[in-house]
């Protein structure tokens, strides 16, 4: 009589190893489980993974002004003038109005 419970390595999936401790393997089973779980609640966390992005290029970003002051100055001027054209517009606007 040859059935699938004589030889019950025939059941274990390809590339699972048989354990001579049922209970070992069972136990090793749960960790390698929760951590593919944690995995996955961390890819859900978008909020998270979104702030972790943006602190990294923050970082970045501050790290290139460090190491180049120029691209700094460079770039305030510009929102500086791009707000004074911006205010100056309003205000002629607002005086042709009247």
């Amino acid at each position: 009589m040859t059935g699938s419970h004589d030889n019950p390595s025939e059941n274990i999936p390809l590339g699972v190893t048989a354990s001579p401790d049922p209970e070992r393997s069972v136990e090793a089973q749960r960790a390698d489980l929760a951590d593919t779980v944690a995995a996955l609640a961390a890819k859900a966390d978008v909020p998270t993974r979104v702030q972790d992005s943006a602190n990294v290029r923050l970082q970045k970003a501050k790290a290139l002004a460090e190491e180049n002051p120029q691209i700094l100055t460079a770039v305030s001027l510009g929102i500086v003038l791009v707000a004074l054209i911006i205010f100056r517009r309003k205000r002629s606007h607002g005086r042709s109005d009247r």
